[in-house]
């Protein structure tokens, strides 16, 4: 990389050129014509020795290379930014703002109720759009399409912060009537609804078997969140194991059977994410409190 031809132009047009894939639309959010973003274009191969963009359709795809930038370079442009933008105080009760939060359907059935009344009772004109996890969730983060991410540490990129959010045990749910497993044998033995969720969450249940050296469950339906296991359940005689906050708000809701796995489970850990080019961002920075903080009537008792 040759930093000498690098300034602060060509990392903002770079920025664009992520943002839009394409020289025309980046050319119009920089006001600058498109030779000259192309100029620039060229500029950053030959400072970053690599093409960073190659034709694709009509516009421009990223390369491996570029697409590592992504993070590390919206950070390096809010830190800039915020030098010359004092930040303002956030009032709750009277400042708009939309977040949006990647996360499983884990928050939405165990976190948002209580998390969406807090912000109901605290911040009137505050609204959350939850954004489901697929591909690689951390990139929108990077891209800001996204603010917070709720999932395992190991989802952190070097260029995010996190706190732990959640450490949870795993309980048996059946619908009311239908007996609960009180030995593994009978837990092996009943038909099983497992939940899957791409890289959210790993198969702790059949990990623990499996260092047993037991035979796995016997999985009758797996579907890819924790409402659908919820559901299937409620009307079926199959038998879900959940994170414990899914468990009780299903028991709560719909009436059914609760119990403990019997079998030794890695609980389940979840840690909110964020990037830290919003680590001082006053809006940010009481959003995190204000989960924190209602996520934490969440667990009382």
């Amino acid at each position: 990389m040759k930093l000498s031809g690098l300034d602060l132009d060509l990392l903002i047009a770079l920025d664009a050129l992520l943002d839009t894939g394409s020289v025309s639309a980046a050319a119009g959010r920089l006001h600058r014509s498109q030779p000259a973003v192309s100029r620039m274009l060229g500029r950053l191969r030959e400072c970053f020795d690599d093409p960073l963009f190659v034709p694709h359709g009509r516009g421009l795809a990223p390369t491996p290379r570029a697409i590592a930038l992504r993070g590390p370079l919206k950070l390096s442009l809010s830190e800039v930014q915020q030098l010359f933008n004092p930040p303002r105080a956030f009032d709750p009760l009277r400042d708009k703002a939309h977040f949006r939060i990647v996360s499983s359907d884990y928050a939405a059935v165990a976190l948002m109720g209580s998390i969406v009344s807090w912000l109901h009772d605290h911040a009137p004109h505050v609204h959350i759009s939850l954004l489901p996890v697929t591909g690689n969730p951390e990139n929108l983060l990077a891209s800001g399409e996204a603010e917070i991410m709720f999932g395992p540490q190991e989802f952190c990129p070097g260029w995010c912060a996190s706190t732990p959010f959640i450490e949870d045990s795993w309980m048996c749910v059946r619908r009311k009537g239908e007996p609960l497993p009180t030995t593994l044998k009978e837990y092996l033995q009943m038909a099983h609804v497992a939940v899957h969720i791409e890289r959210a969450f790993g198969n702790q249940v059949d990990e623990a078997l499996r260092k047993r050296g037991r035979a796995t469950r016997r999985v009758q339906v797996t579907v890819p969140d924790f409402s659908a296991a919820v559901f299937i359940t409620a009307n079926s005689p199959l038998l879900a194991t959940l994170p414990s906050p899914v468990a009780r708000a299903a028991s709560n809701l719909l009436s059914m059977e609760l119990g403990e796995v019997p079998l030794r489970v890695r609980g389940s850990s979840v840690s909110m994410i964020w990037p830290r080019r919003l680590e001082r961002d006053p809006p940010h920075v009481w959003l995190r409190q204000a989960v924190l903080d209602s996520a934490g009537l969440s667990f009382r008792g």
